[in-house]
């Protein structure tokens, strides 16, 4: 069965409330899809080479702005602090990255987890469209 027919079916039946099993399998796929696209966000996340741009752009300002007058302005330090900043988050993602085969094994079961959940829907629907005739 196509996800499309899946959605118009979704969509097309509405007479009925929602059952309590229902409900559930669908705050479920709601919650797997959102941690799925979290996990897919981070796999394809490449903060190493971020780093590099951080640090070049750094020694780039430091390079332009020598001396201590224009090293302690207050303009200098908020860029330095501010690339600073990013560049730890970047440390951050590389960090929770050295766990990827962890991460894939997850991606996986929230992938099959989601697929069963669809197919459970998709009868309760075909069901309730069977009752409604």
């Amino acid at each position: 069965m196509t996800a499309c027919y899946s959605a118009f079916l979704r969509v097309g039946i509405t007479t009925k409330k929602m059952t309590t099993k229902e409900k559930v399998i669908k705050e479920s796929i709601e919650r797997n899809t959102k941690r799925l696209n979290e996990i897919k966000t981070l796999l394809e996340a490449n903060p190493l080479s971020r780093i590099c741009e951080l640090r070049m752009e750094a020694k780039k300002l430091l390079d332009e702005n020598k001396g201590i007058e224009k090293r302690t302005s207050s303009d200098f330090v908020a860029k330095i602090d501010k690339l600073a900043k990013e560049e730890k988050k970047m440390f951050a993602l590389a960090k929770k990255q050295q766990n990827s085969s962890n991460l894939i094994d997850e991606q996986v079961k929230l992938e099959m987890e989601l697929g069963d959940l669809n197919n459970e829907l998709y009868f309760i629907e075909r069901r309730r469209a069977g009752n409604a005739l």
